[in-house]
């Protein structure tokens, strides 16, 4: 390599020597430029191996980084994987939970319903044994009512009856008993 460096040292002086001479540019212009390349063939010669070695310790760390990475990325995939058919058994037992509620909802609704059924039926038979009980009331207070009205209609006919119209009916009672 420092081959290399010599021979553009040995092309590039002349070029810039003439080149500065020619434009107008300062004459010692070739000399720095040497100097400068001098310069950076110094470092190169003593610096080659300390960043040699720099860049080859980087590029090991770097490949090591990758390999880490690539390592890490294989590690998140896997559990990106897990946590996916966690949730996939998951999302099914929440679907499970669900049905199970519906169905137990919807048996709850109709037993609900059943017993309001029976509720009503119950009730229905009560309001008709009441209707009952009251329209037999009325029945025996009409009655009642009716029987009393009667018997004073006929206790005024018999108060207004002669003795022989009593002997009449009490013959026509007493023939009825016989036959």
């Amino acid at each position: 390599m420092l081959k290399y460096v010599i021979s553009a040292v040995f092309i590039l002086v002349p070029l810039v020597s003439f080149a500065a001479e020619s434009s107008g540019v300062e004459p010692r212009m070739g000399w720095r430029v040497i100097n400068f390349v001098v310069f950076v063939a110094i470092l190169y010669y003593f610096f080659r191996k300390p960043f040699s070695k720099f860049f080859s310790t980087r590029k090991e760390t770097i490949k090591k980084e990758l390999e880490e990475a690539e390592r890490l990325q294989a590690e998140a995939e896997k559990l990106l994987e897990e946590t996916k058919k966690k949730l996939d058994k998951l999302e099914l037992e929440v679907r499970n939970i669900l049905d199970t509620f519906d169905s137990m909802a919807k048996n709850e609704r109709e037993q609900i319903l059943r017993e309001i059924e029976i509720a009503i039926k119950r009730i229905l038979k009560s309001v008709e044994e009441e209707k009952a009980f009251m329209i037999s009331k009325a029945k025996m207070m009409l009655l009642n009512k009716m029987s009393k009205e009667a018997i004073d209609n006929l206790r005024k006919r018999f108060e207004n009856l002669s003795i022989e119209e009593h002997k009449k009916i009490n013959d026509k009672f007493i023939r009825s008993l016989q036959q």
